[in-house]
């Protein structure tokens, strides 16, 4: 596949100069409202970032009925979305870090993505074990290109940003009640305006959603619900914007969120009957329950230059209740961030960035795992990571750009603890220098070409050997990722076309790994582990087109393509030498479409494929997931004020199987869903 690959890429990044040829059109954004991608700190439309990164504005995010966050990142080519406790998988790496279910509790964990809502970094829990709404927001960026220079850790295959809406100055709500098959209940609200004149406004938003799983699953676990897929969040945003003050900017969010669902939705053979008949010890009920506070200053020193403060604190509890002796779990969490940055502007000329970051994670948790023979378990984990950065962007003629960045990271974790007569006792601190350089070139105004060269890490980290009855420790991974891009504007403005061809030199993979080891009664043998394999890479595409073909009828579409590879292993008889990464199907589209007949009325509909891809690092056949595709619609009539609303997602009803435990145990993805409603705004 791979010259295929090559060919299709260079092909992709070539089609937006033979597009432009034939269409010298100046920018028009009339045509197209222009995007602007914050993400990397410093702000550029979508049209100029030269990163991967698929951007969901609220128009977009509403036509697919989307309730939640995993269901917009389920729409993004080259990511495989997992299914309940499993983060999306980017370009074949997967979120949840090399850690995952009782070793992730086990060792602290250490996730490859990072999520943040509002400029803050959620807990891990929040981001894998909980559901993130997606009632009001103003922006989901989806960055699939690494992100550590920019922010540090937890982000060596990408970041996710949400932002949710803003306080307004003119009084403002909305309100949506949904109801709909598999036991759906969703209220949602949210109310803006004025509190002080134009200096201080609000936002207060709340969702409720109450539903079901789809699958029978016998329930033996004593606490708490198998069959409840519930979640809530309540936010209070506040804008102040002084008089005295003109050019500053303070904006304050207290945020509330708690959510309760099985870690899978578990199904034994014929797993088309979506039927568990026999409780199995990996599925568990989990609760979750944050609230945090985020302020974010932004403050113009003069026209041009800019100094911005974020401050983010979250408390989190995580509940997991499992069968007796198999896991019930109790997480507390604390996490602190501070982020000072310097923005220097001059468009057109060059840019300049310098910033800090500091964070803290500290976790307290208990677990029973007495049901291996191992007992109740007590851990204290303390995660510090400090990072310095700094981007310069030159013009160096007016169609030829120069970026550099740079980013020293140090990240410590201490975690200390015991379980079963197995004591951990961990301090390992891991430092990387991070650089990134791009360069891009616009031969003419709406078309833009160009290459990317940037380091990327994670660091190490620990867990436990049921095997060995003993640490089991792995140590930071890094890639090199190299880039290469077009971004163009063709057919009077109503269309763009991007794409990104990548190439990801890993060292050091952090991948489960057959090593020699001495079991506690003294015998040597080989075993899988959590450690590290010298040598992997990945390379592929990312392609999306955006056309409004009419004024009332918009298309959207996106390929994936994707190649990875095990290259080499700690022993040689290894089985996932030269095999591909588990979750990493090889192709990867989506479709969309919004039209509007006649003015009260619109339909949406998405459509997503994915080809078949393996559930382990060993490619076992009988552990194959197969192709699978799914298509979601949407209607709404607006009545002036009110509106109807109805959607139905897997609209024909594919059954698919999102991950093979074993041959006999598997989780499954949702069947047809539909729920009708009404949403009122002033």
């Amino acid at each position: 596949m791979g010259r295929g690959l090559f060919f299709t890429g260079g092909l992709l990044l070539a089609i937006p100069g033979t597009l432009q040829a034939q269409d010298e059109t100046r920018r028009d954004a009339g045509d197209r409202d222009e995007i602007i991608v914050t993400g990397e700190r410093v702000p550029r439309p979508d049209l100029e970032t030269a990163s991967s990164v698929a951007v969901f504005t609220p128009a977009q995010i509403e036509a697919t009925a989307a309730d939640r966050l995993d269901q917009i990142l389920a729409l993004v080519p080259n990511i495989q979305p997992g299914s309940g406790e499993e983060g999306p998988a980017i370009r074949g790496q997967d979120s949840t870090g090399q850690l995952r279910n009782l070793f992730a509790f086990l060792g602290g964990a250490r996730p490859r993505v990072t999520l943040q809502v509002d400029g803050r970094p959620v807990s891990f829990y929040e981001f894998i074990s909980g559901t993130q709404s997606a009632w009001d927001l103003k922006q989901v960026e989806v960055f699939r290109s690494p992100q550590t220079t920019t922010q540090g850790r937890n982000s060596i295959a990408g970041a996710i940003f949400v932002e949710t809406a803003d306080p307004t100055r003119e009084w403002e709500g909305r309100a949506r009640v949904m109801a709909g098959n598999i036991g759906m209940r969703q209220v949602s609200a949210a109310v803006s305006g004025p509190i002080a004149g134009d200096e201080l406004a609000f936002r207060l938003s709340g969702d409720l959603h109450l539903g079901r799983v789809a699958n029978e699953m016998t329930d033996g676990i004593d606490g708490a619900e198998l069959e409840h897929d519930d979640y809530g969040t309540a936010r209070l945003k506040l804008l102040y914007q002084p008089a005295f003050l003109p050019r500053a900017r303070l904006e304050t969010t207290i945020a509330y969120s708690q959510s309760q669902s099985p870690q899978f939705e578990g199904a034994s053979p014929p797993f088309s009957d979506r039927r568990l008949p026999v409780p199995n010890q990996m599925i568990g009920v989990m609760k979750v329950r944050a609230t945090s506070l985020t302020t974010r200053a932004e403050y113009e020193i003069e026209p041009g230059l800019t100094s911005s403060l974020t401050l983010s604190y979250g408390d989190a509890l995580l509940q997991r209740f499992g069968l007796p002796g198999l896991g019930r779990t109790r997480a507390e969490v604390d996490d602190f961030t501070i982020e000072p940055t310097l923005l220097w502007q001059r468009p057109g000329e060059f840019s300049l960035l310098l910033g800090a970051n500091r964070s803290s994670i500290d976790q307290q948790q208990t677990i029973n795992i007495s049901g291996f023979g191992l007992g109740t378990g007590t851990f204290d984990d303390e995660q510090d990571s400090l990072g310095l950065f700094g981007e310069a962007s030159w013009h160096l003629i007016p169609s030829l750009s120069l970026t550099g960045g740079l980013r020293y990271e140090t990240d410590r974790q201490v975690r200390v603890g015991g379980i079963g007569g197995i004591v951990l006792d961990y301090d390992e601190t891991f430092s990387a220098w991070l650089p990134k350089l791009s360069v891009a070139w616009e031969p003419s105004e709406n078309l833009t070409l160009g290459l990317v060269a940037q380091r990327a890490f994670n660091p190490g980290g620990t867990t436990i050997s049921l095997a060995r009855r003993a640490a089991d420790d792995f140590d930071a991974e890094k890639l090199w990722n190299y880039e290469a891009f077009s971004r163009a504007r063709f057919a009077g403005g109503k269309a763009t076309l991007a794409a990104n061809l990548f190439y990801a030199d890993i060292e050091n993979a952090q991948r489960p790994q057959l090593v020699p080891i001495i079991l506690p009664n003294g015998v040597p043998t080989q075993a899988t582990e959590f450690s590290n394999a010298p040598k992997a890479h990945s390379y592929g595409l990312e392609a999306e087109l955006g056309w409004k073909l009419l004024a009332n009828l918009s298309v959207r579409a996106g390929i994936g393509l994707l190649e990875t590879e095990v290259d080499r292993t700690e022993q040689p008889v290894d089985p996932t030498l030269g095999k591909s990464f588990q979750r990493s199907p090889g192709l990867s589209l989506s479709g969309a479409i919004d039209w509007r007949p006649v003015e009260p009325l619109q339909l949406s509909a998405q459509v997503r494929h994915q080809s078949g891809y393996f559930s382990d690092d060993a490619n076992t056949e009988a552990l194959r997931i197969g192709a699978s595709t799914i298509v979601d619609t949407r209607a709404s009539y607006d009545f002036g004020r009110v509106q109807l609303v109805a959607y139905a997602r897997n609209l024909l009803d594919r059954f698919t199987v999102t991950n093979l435990f074993n041959p006999n145990f598997a989780s499954t993805g949702r069947p047809r869903e539909i729920a009708i409603g009404v949403e009122a705004s002033f």
